[in-house]
């Protein structure tokens, strides 16, 4: 396998953004909902999303935007095939560095927490789970959100990495 290149999404990789999720889904055992093209089309626009290939084909993708100013993952989606092969590490710490270049002292994202793809993957890169009583308000804004949104946030948690 050759090594991913990381490079800046276009708007013509957004149906392929979007495939790479609903695969990468797959291991949850549902077909999820995938970023809404619209939502996709400014976060390429605005450079919040950044694809990794092999060999010429899009295999993965990292959305790194921000809660109330704080460098926030997310979103990073790797297909099936292409997993455990450093992908999602070469995306996540690409946001890191990112953040880290931005002049931002922490990364926050929020996950599953007993997946080992989500939280336990994301504590063996430095992130450690926010007790809820440290919750930013936009943190708490999220966690409200997603409720709304039907995510079932008795298996979530927000993780911080200091940078």
């Amino acid at each position: 396998m050759s090594a991913p290149t990381l490079r800046p999404a276009r708007l013509d990789d957004i149906p392929t953004l979007q495939a790479v999720e609903r695969d990468a889904d797959t291991r949850f055992g549902v077909a999820g909902d995938v970023i809404p093209d619209d939502d996709a089309r400014r976060a390429v626009e605005a450079g919040k999303i950044t694809v990794a290939e092999v060999d010429g084909a899009v295999v993965g993708w990292v959305y790194l935007g921000a809660i109330a100013g704080e460098p926030c993952i997310g979103q990073i989606s790797v297909t099936v095939a292409q997993g455990r092969k450093g992908i999602g590490t070469a995306l996540l710490s690409h946001a890191i560095a990112q953040a880290r270049a931005r002049g931002a002292p922490s990364v926050v994202l929020n996950t599953e927490r007993d997946r080992p793809w989500n939280a336990p993957w994301y504590a063996r890169h430095g992130f450690v789970v926010v007790p809820e009583d440290q919750w930013s308000p936009g943190l708490r804004g999220v966690t409200e959100a997603q409720r709304a949104a039907g995510l079932d946030w008795s298996t979530r948690v927000h993780m911080r990495k200091p940078l």
